[in-house]
């Protein structure tokens, strides 16, 4: 793990002697850094070779070399020159043993060779993107989902197919929620937290959430595109490394950031906001030579959201034109032939808390053992409310007519139109924590790495409630929704007598008088690892290692609208909007939300004391045993893993074959619906058990090629193995008969294969120093290339069925696997100083990054095309900076642009009008999306600084989709606005 500290990259050759150096008594790593900041030279070191050593004060020596030798005396250390001329350090090992050369295999940099340069690019063998604290820090975004979309090939995405935790609703928060790496949704990447690959919580997937980690509190974040054989087998997409900072870097210090931030969208509306955050970091060194080292981080924030969201209501859209078989003629494009038959218009709000932190203990009391203990915890906390004023033309049949046009070809027309008021929260939880325990000891030659761990998290919507009016009587009309468009939205244009009711909404009679759902899903993992490292010789050094995992899953989804089992709702039936005053559930009203287009009217909720009638009349509501285990998943997963891999190398030219396995055994409980848990006609109803058994044989090689000082290629060839989710192994178990007799039962498929992938890497780097500061620059090229077998999409809270199999009673519908997934693409990456173009531009920066993919899956689904695109894969993704810095002040402009992206597929549904309908041309794409940020930020001096950050500062859509890829007929947006954030940092 690398971190870099900010500081002037000069050239590494020999340097003449200058000024005297000047630093004071403080631990080596810090002491090392000042030396570094002083000379304009590189030193690379491992984290652990400093830990515990403190320098003593070095003052009135000019040479370099003389005053490295001061600072590591007594600390059983020695120095090279490295590669591209850095200073390396490493252990003075005793006479006997053979010294490893070569670059090291782990190493901290103790420079900044300029902003936006990978720390890990110079000495890793794989290919590793990175963003360091200062990246983290200076930039607008509000999630480290955002943050890491700065990375070259990853695609950040703002919602999910998680169903109650994802959709639309979700989207309207206007963050980002989870990222794509390299057009491979977040299921097939690691995350680590802490060195700890993390739980995974989420119910339908093995995706982490990382919208619940604000980007202030990490020290740094690594992504490796190109795993060896000591990372996990299924990092299919790459692995995310989470940093935190060790008790004993960085010397005693105490951090403080206070931020506000304000919402544009809430503040225009007159609601609530204002929010912020404060984080703190502070560190100490007991001890004798400071060997003991304790931190402790928090962080606490709260920030508010509005917008504005249009939708569609599910299944009400239609072919515009049919043949007499009501399919899309011969020759049309079905996207292009859709007609909407619904318009739901939306206001969202809400406020999302976040708060966590981290414990660390290090303790080395020599350099040959170190020992530590670090805990690390987050939580995010939403609470969201949705109102829609909803226009359906197009519920049920009845609602739809088909007007022969006498060509062979029939029109298909709304009928009539209903309106509805709906209210419902939206809220979630999340939590995701590590505990670990661990030691370095080194003997001679070998090194042993023992470790304890502990992961949870847990995902969560602990009390979504809900309520609407409309009566199929009072609130419909016998004319057809007609829809226009207007600056891009779509708008109703008639029937008059609709927007009549609309603009009445008081007086719409309750509907659903109240309905709660609740869901959590929970993941806890305990596991232990033993690493080992023996230099076998003086240019090998062999790596091994073992883990074993253990872990625990539970999730369950409930829902319940008490006036349909026994109970009585939250309100009488009857009652209307205006009569919600009486009862006190009326919270004000919001008229207008998106001026001059969507000019509704929209009555406020309290939702607290929604759900609290709900509880004291809904007393007599009922639970039958499949409502309540309907949606019941439990289950437990053990794999042990090991590896083994050398480290080989010559001056400049370093391989790292290896070779990992794993076997995994995963074991579930589900609940068969249908007949309250009594079997019957063979089915067995209620609970099931299930297992499962993946082995994965995992050979990788890399390989790191330096010709010199300012050339590094990179090749890899590695294989994976990513698991499918435990809800596909066995969730959503129902089973219905239909008149004939015949039983369908859906459920998941516990003989799912796993995916298995075959990557290829190639990436070439090349830095310039340039004759002065300002001159220098990065160029870097990476291309890739994967082949996945058995390919799994996201299917989210379905499962990913197949064609059915059945006999003469019984029918099976169930996951199945997809045939090879391709992904092909180019990652560009550019940090250039802008002097050379002119003399006035020398504290101008440019940085930026382009990625470029193509994809092709076979899905194995003949409602789908043979050949269709992997999801959440744009063919472009860029992102630019433009960057300046003058003494204390710093100004920068961000730019980020992702192209469009398959979100789900166009399997087979039911419309309202009761068309089937499929097929790849209905695919729901994600629109092109773009942001720009700008930051401000000023260095007040004695640890001080402030900034300032805009973000969204076009105020750009947040999100917008279509059914088909260039539709314009059935669509979605969000609106989330601009947020503006305020900071102060003070370092002690």
């Amino acid at each position: 793990m690398a971190s870099c500290a900010l500081l002037p990259c000069l050239t590494a050759g020999g340097a003449a002697a200058g000024p005297a150096f000047s630093i004071a008594e403080q631990p080596l790593g810090a002491a090392l850094l000042e030396l570094a900041r002083q000379s304009g030279r590189d030193v690379l070191f491992r984290p652990e070779l400093v830990r515990g050593c403190r320098a003593a004060p070095l003052t009135g020596i000019s040479d370099f070399e003389t005053a490295l030798s001061r600072l590591i005396g007594g600390c059983h250390l020695r120095y090279r020159l490295g590669d591209g001329g850095a200073i390396e350090l490493e252990r003075a090992p005793p006479p006997s043993v053979a010294t490893v050369g070569g670059p090291l295999p782990e190493v901290l940099i103790v420079s900044a060779p300029y902003r936006g340069v990978p720390p890990t690019a110079i000495a890793t063998t794989g290919l590793i993107d990175s963003l360091t604290t200062d990246d983290l820090r200076e930039r607008a975004d509000r999630t480290l989902a955002e943050s890491l979309g700065r990375l070259a090939g990853v695609n950040v995405l703002v919602t999910s197919l998680q169903g109650d935790l994802g959709g639309i609703d979700r989207a309207a928060r206007g963050e980002g929620q989870f990222a794509a790496v390299r057009g491979l949704d977040s299921a097939y990447a690691v995350t680590r937290l802490d060195g700890v690959s993390v739980a995974q919580s989420m119910p339908y997937s093995r995706a982490v959430q990382l919208s619940l980690l604000p980007p202030l509190a990490m020290d740094g974040v690594e992504l490796t595109k190109t795993p060896d054989a000591r990372d996990d087998g299924d990092a299919t997409a790459g692995q995310f490394d989470l940093r935190l900072a060790s008790a004993l870097e960085g010397g005693a210090h105490t951090r403080l950031l206070l931020q506000g931030n304000l919402d544009e969208r809430s503040a225009t509306l007159g609601r609530s906001s204002g929010g912020g955050l404060a984080t703190v970091d502070i560190a100490r060194q007991l001890g004798r030579d400071n060997s003991l080292g304790l931190a402790v981080t928090g962080y606490y924030g709260r920030n508010r959201f509005a917008s504005v969201e249009q939708s569609y209501q599910s299944t009400q859209f239609e072919y515009r034109l049919t043949d007499a078989n009501g399919r899309t003629p011969a020759g049309m494009d079905p996207a292009r032939n859709l007609l909407a038959t619904s318009l739901n218009v939306q206001y969202s709000e809400g406020e999302t808390r976040r708060w966590g932190g981290s414990l660390a203990g290090d303790w080395q009391p020599n350099d040959t053992f170190r020992a530590f203990a670090h805990v690390t915890v987050a939580t995010a906390d939403t609470d969201q409310e949705v109102y829609q004023m909803g226009f359906q033309g197009g519920r049920d049949p009845s609602f739809i007519t088909r007007v022969a046009l006498g060509n062979g070809l029939y029109e298909t027309r709304s009928v009539k139109t209903q309106v509805h008021y709906w209210f419902e929260t939206n809220p979630d939880t999340a939590t995701l924590g590590t505990a670990q325990v661990g030691a370095d000891w080194h003997a001679g030659a070998l090194t042993l790495s023992p470790r304890l761990f502990y992961t949870w998290g847990e995902n969560g919507r602990p009390q979504h409630i809900e309520m609407s009016f409309w009566n199929p009587a009072t609130t419909t009309v016998a004319q057809g929704l007609t829809l226009g468009h207007q600056n891009g939205y779509p708008v109703v244009t008639g029937p008059a007598a609709a927007l009549a009711l609309a603009d009445g909404v008081d007086g719409l009679p309750v509907s659903n008088r109240g309905q709660i759902t609740s869901l959590s899903s929970r993941q806890d993992r305990l596991g232990g690892a033993l690493d080992g490292k023996l230099a076998i010789a003086p240019d090998a050094t062999l790596e091994a290692g073992v883990k074993i995992t253990d872990s625990q899953r539970d999730s369950y989804r409930r829902d319940q609208e008490g006036q349909l089992v026994g109970g009585r709702g939250a309100v009488d039936a009857g009652i209307t909007l205006a009569d919600l005053s009486a009862v006190g559930l009326r919270a004000g009203t919001l008229t207008a939300p998106l001026a001059g287009i969507y000019d509704f009217t929209f009555p406020l909720v309290d939702a607290d004391r929604l759900a609290q009638l709900y509880r004291q009349r809904d007393t007599t509501a009922r639970w039958t045993a499949d409502a309540w285990n309907g949606n019941t998943l439990s289950g437990g997963e053990r794999t042990v893993a090991a590896y083994a891999q050398t480290r080989l190398a010559w001056d400049e030219l370093e391989l790292l074959p290896g070779f990992r396995a794993e076997f995994s055994d995963l074991t579930n409980r589900y609940w068969l619906s249908g007949n309250n848990g009594l079997p019957a006609g063979g089915v067995n109803y209620g609970w099931n058990d299930s297992t499962s058994q993946f082995t994965a044989l995992l050979p990788r090689m890399l390989a790191r090629w330096r010709p010199d000082d300012h050339a590094t290629y990179r090749a890899a060839i590695w294989t994976s193995q990513t698991a499918p989710s435990p809800y596909q192994l066995a969730g959503n178990a129902t089973a219905t008969q239909d008149s004939d007799g015949v039983v369908t039962l859906t459920r998941g498929n516990p003989d799912l294969k796993a995916v298995d992938g075959l990557n290829f890497d190639l990436s070439g780097a090349w830095t310039w120093p340039g004759t002065e500061a300002g001159d220098d620059g990065r160029l870097e090229l990476a291309l890739f290339h994967k082949r996945l077998k058995n390919y799994l999409y996201d299917a989210g809270g379905s499962l990913a069925t197949g064609a059915a199999t059945s006999d003469a009673q019984v029918r099976l519908s169930i996951p199945t696997n997809g045939g090879t997934a391709r992904l092909t693409g180019a990652e560009l990456t550019l940090d250039q100083g802008l002097a050379p173009l002119a003399d006035s531009l020398r504290h101008f920066r440019l940085a930026g990054t382009l990625s470029w993919e193509t994809t092709s899956v076979c899905l194995n689904n003949a409602d789908l095309d043979a050949v269709e695109r992997v999801q959440y894969a744009p063919r472009w993704l860029a992102g630019v900076q433009l960057r300046y810095d003058r003494d204390a002040i710093h100004l920068a402009l961000d730019y980020r642009w992702a192209d469009d992206y398959v979100q789900s597929y166009g399997t087979a549904f039911v419309s309202g009008g009761g068309t089937t309908m499929a097929g790849s041309a209905l695919d729901t794409w994600v629109h092109p999306t773009r942001r720009l940020d700008l930051s401000a930020g000023y260095d007040v001096g004695s640890g001080l600084s402030a900034r300032l950050t805009v973000r969204n500062l076009g105020d750009a859509l947040a999100y917008r989709t279509s059914v088909g890829r260039h539709g314009d007929a059935v669509v979605q947006t969000i609106s989330a606005g601009r947020s503006y954030q305020l900071s102060l940092q003070q370092a002690l």
